[in-house]
């Protein structure tokens, strides 16, 4: 066991290090392009083979130090010897999916010899061979996992939960080959929404996300064509497909922006910025707090990291105003959701890879919801803070002169987002080249600015790596269980029932609300798009509901989910940086600001045009 953990913690030193590269070949390319009117060959194959070595030699390390994304509201109330039950036999399951993964990997890897990429001419079988290296690894890190299970329990004289644990895992290997024999079949509609409840079982049973779709898709897709041969063949093609795209290098490309402008202490000068043209008014603080926040989300793209980035500096100084601690949290935990709404948004981008939407324009899109969402967000604080004085005393009175020079600030964030935004709207480079231009214009900013040290250079690039590893491991499982989805038809035939219902759209589209903001109770934002629009966004489409427009409902509904009990992911990572305030206060607090964000929603519902007019202006 030492010795698997060790061996990831190297390959994913490899990992992080091209972590640090992808922005730099596509950097000197859009470069070229500019200046010499020239493209250099094969950056394309040279993001997506990097993006294949980041993702594989990354995903033993992360499941070696638990960090795969999960769901544990439930599994962990349950009583201690059935939570062991559960967790022998998902590592059990894993360790059997990702050994045929690793192995038809292999298998295709062995017929892809000869086979080299058009533009570079590398072979291709070098990196199916790594993404079957990285899965053969994480498939040992999973067995020794069950091993330590399994020796616990025995241990324990518990020889009945053992056994319970390897029929299920026998049941599993053995199905490919009784499969055909099975006397009775499902319809589409049936199996699809079986496999949709058997998946949402195993992730609230605390398998990983990525490893749930992964297995039921395989299984699904076992009793969807009753060919082994079928569903092996989709487990060594989908993992490395599901991550060779050139597309999807716009994830780690923003999120290495984010947190490259996160140490290079951009968000101390905005909310610096912010309190000195808000801090006189009630609740100055907080304001200017949530100013910051829709700053800072213009370079960063998710929201745990804008709150808890934006709360460190911010709630000292109204701990210091003597802020009420419900006001004071749940504005930053709320403030936070903005970094997903306004561009660049990782929400959107991976919106926009399941729905094949244009990324651009849902930026775009997202700009004026986040500055409407932005100003609801001040206007509410102002409104609490007139009524009650006590609960977010004014600040100090700055000079015309102190607030002019105060606007030096926020120079980094507005250069970074002028030339993100300008250049993928002037055509200049494309939404993933626009990631590139963004990191290494932090990376910049901070080095010129002597504020972006080695230390948090390399940590950003390591947070990078991690924060990709983990959602392309859903992705993967999303590629695994899209050919499962694809062989009942269920999306399709999903949408067919839901335009057949006697009822009116919007009362559909207002039950899809309730159960995106349930679902975001129950897990991050990323993860459920990859999860539930594969099956939604058919339905969406056919009721005639404007696909960019719901890009930017849906993100918004996925934030309320994060603010809103029992888990509240942004209101935990606030906890985290003030764990003196009890979570209950800043649940309490969270109220005005959820009122806020379902009458945006209502708001956009009456007037699409406000998402929709710039995309359509700006892409005709």
């Amino acid at each position: 066991m030492k010795v698997f953990h060790a061996l990831s913690g190297k390959l994913y030193t490899i990992s992080y290090f091209i972590a640090g590269l992808m922005p730099i070949p596509i950097t000197l390319d859009v470069l070229a392009r500019l200046i010499l009117r020239k493209s250099l060959p094969g950056i394309i194959e040279m993001e997506e083979f990097m993006l294949v070595i980041l993702v594989f030699l990354g995903l033993a390390y992360i499941q070696a130090e638990k960090e795969h994304i999960r769901i544990e509201l439930l599994v962990s109330r349950f009583p201690q010897w059935l939570q062991t039950v559960i967790d022998g036999f998902i590592y059990l399951a894993s360790t059997i999916l990702f050994a045929i993964i690793s192995w038809q990997t292999y298998l295709q890897a062995i017929k892809k010899i000869g086979t080299k990429s058009t533009a570079l001419g590398i072979p291709i079988s070098i990196f199916l061979v790594i993404a079957a290296v990285g899965t053969l690894l994480l498939t040992l890190i999973v067995a020794t996992d069950f091993l330590k299970i399994a020796k616990k329990i025995i241990k324990d004289g518990k020889w009945l939960y053992l056994l319970v644990i390897l029929a299920l895992g026998v049941l599993i290997i053995l199905l490919p080959f009784y499969i055909k024999t099975l006397p009775f079949r499902i319809s589409g509609l049936s199996l699809g929404s079986l496999g949709a409840l058997f998946l949402f079982l195993l992730m609230l049973l605390g398998m990983p996300i990525g490893f749930a779709m992964a297995l039921a898709g395989y299984l699904g897709l076992l009793m969807a064509t009753r060919n082994a041969v079928a569903a092996f063949s989709m487990l060594g093609i989908a993992p490395y497909f599901s991550t060779a795209s050139f597309i999807l290098a716009v994830a780690p490309l923003f999120i290495l922006m984010g947190e490259l402008a996160l140490y290079a202490g951009i968000s101390d000068e905005l909310f610096e910025a912010a309190y000195k043209w808000l801090g006189r008014l009630p609740g100055g603080l907080a304001m200017a707090a949530v100013a910051g926040c829709a700053g800072f989300a213009a370079v960063c793209g998710d929201s745990m990291s804008t709150a808890v980035t934006m709360g460190t500096v911010a709630l000292p100084e109204m701990k210091k105003r003597k802020y009420h601690p419900g006001l004071a949290t749940g504005c930053l935990a709320a403030g936070g959701t903005l970094g997903i709404l306004i561009p660049p948004s990782i929400g959107f981008i991976f919106y926009a890879i399941i729905t094949e939407e244009s990324i651009g324009k849902l930026f775009i899109a997202g700009i004026i919801p986040g500055i409407i969402l932005a100003s609801m967000y001040i206007g509410c604080i102002y409104i609490i803070a007139r009524r009650n004085p006590a609960l977010a005393p004014p600040g100090e009175v700055f000079s015309l002169k102190e607030k002019l020079v105060s606007l030096k600030g926020i120079s980094s964030m507005l250069i970074l987002f002028l030339i993100i935004m300008g250049g993928i709207l002037s055509g200049s480079f494309s939404s993933t080249e626009g990631g590139a231009i963004g990191a290494m214009g932090a990376f910049i900013i901070g080095i010129v600015r002597r504020r972006l040290s080695w230390e948090g250079i390399v940590t950003s690039i390591k947070d990078t790596a991690k924060i990709t590893i983990k959602l392309f491991m859903i992705l993967i499982g999303v590629g695994i269980l899209g050919y499962f989805l694809a062989a009942t038809r269920l999306p399709h035939l999903l949408a067919n029932v839901v335009t057949g219902l006697p009822f009116n759209r919007y009362f559909i589209f207002t039950a899809m609300c309730i159960i995106y903001i349930i679902l975001g109770c129950l897990m991050n934002v990323i993860p459920m798009i990859l999860l539930t629009l594969p099956a939604i966004y058919p339905a969406i489409f056919a009721m005639g509901f404007d696909p960019v427009w719901f890009g930017v409902v849906i993100v918004i509904l996925m934030e309320m989910g994060q603010i809103t009990p029992p888990v509240g992911v942004n209101v935990y990572a606030i906890n985290s940086v003030s764990p003196d305030v009890p979570m209950e206060t800043t649940f309490k607090g969270i109220l005005p600001f959820f009122i806020c964000m379902v009458i945006c929603i209502i708001i956009l519902v009456l007037f699409p045009q406000l998402a929709t007019f710039l995309p359509a202006l700006l892409f005709k």
